[in-house]
Formats: structure tokens, sequence, C-alpha cells
């Protein structure tokens, strides 16, 4: 197992109780190409709140959670994070090149901003393994089932 395999075992978990989301998105080359999606909430770990809440303060932003100068007082206690990653038919790994997250219920400027952690191409394949297995596990399918899914319900909708 490699680090990133690792960290994303101990700090990646799809919410199996927020809805599954299947879609369509397009690109546009030289004409539109429409291809499948599916859109996973995640659920807000220690290490992906402390991520969201360093982008957020290197923005000048308060984190939600204490760390460094900021103390339960002086973070913005009130606010939480929503984090999304989605599937892909149309990228080779078939996994979004980001996690997002939206900033909820919080005093500053930035709420209800998005924000991205962008994924290289190794993190790419290992996220993608770790969903993978995730929706095995508690689905009964793999991803590429659910995109399979996502492609059906596209087409139908055409």
């Amino acid at each position: 197992m490699t680090l990133i395999e690792g960290v994303l075992k101990d700090h990646v978990f799809i919410d199996f109780g927020a809805e599954i989301l299947y879609g369509a998105d397009q690109m546009y080359l030289d004409h539109p190409c429409r291809f499948a999606t599916v859109a996973f909430e995640l659920m807000a770990t220690s290490l992906l709140c402390e991520i969201a809440d360093r982008t957020r303060k290197d923005q000048g932003f308060k984190p939600m959670h204490p760390m460094d100068e900021y103390t339960d007082e002086t973070c913005d206690q009130k606010g939480f994070y929503n984090f999304y990653i989605g599937l892909n038919d149309w990228s080779a790994r078939k996994c979004d090149s980001c996690i997002e997250f939206i900033v909820v219920n919080s005093d500053s400027e930035d709420n209800e901003e998005l924000y991205t952690i962008d994924l290289g191409r190794d993190e790419e394949v290992a996220m993608y393994n770790r969903l993978d297995e995730q929706c095995r596990q508690h689905l009964g399918k793999s991803c590429a089932d659910l995109l399979a899914e996502a492609k059906r319900r596209m087409e139908e909708d055409q």
C-alpha cells in the first residue's frame, strides 16, 4: 500500500446516507460531447476539514476548527464543510481531478463558496480505487457499474 492509498483509506469515506447523484456533463472541444457522471458526498473527516481550513486560512478567512493561532473561541465554530467527489466516463482515470468543498453556515464572507482540493494523477487513481472499494462493499456495485447506470440514464433522457 502506498502512502496516498493509506491516507485515503483512513480519511476518505463516501457518505452513503446522502443521495448518489447520477447525471451528465458536457465538454466543448469542436462540438459538444456529453458524458455520464456520478457524484458522491464525502464525510467531513478531520483530514479533509484541516485541508479545507488551511485553504481558507491562506485566503484570510477564519478556520472552522482550532489550529495554529486559532482557538475554540477565535475560529468559526458555527460553520462546516460539505465535501464532494465525482466519477465520469470522460477522463482516462474515471475520477474527477479534485475534491470540491462548500463552506456552509459560516459567518465569513465566503459562506456558500466552492473551493477545490486538487488531485494529481496518482491521487486520482488511488481515489477511484478507494471509491470503488467502498461502493463494492456498501452497494454491491463497482464504480464502473455506477458509471454504466449513469450512462443508461443519460441516454434515456435524450
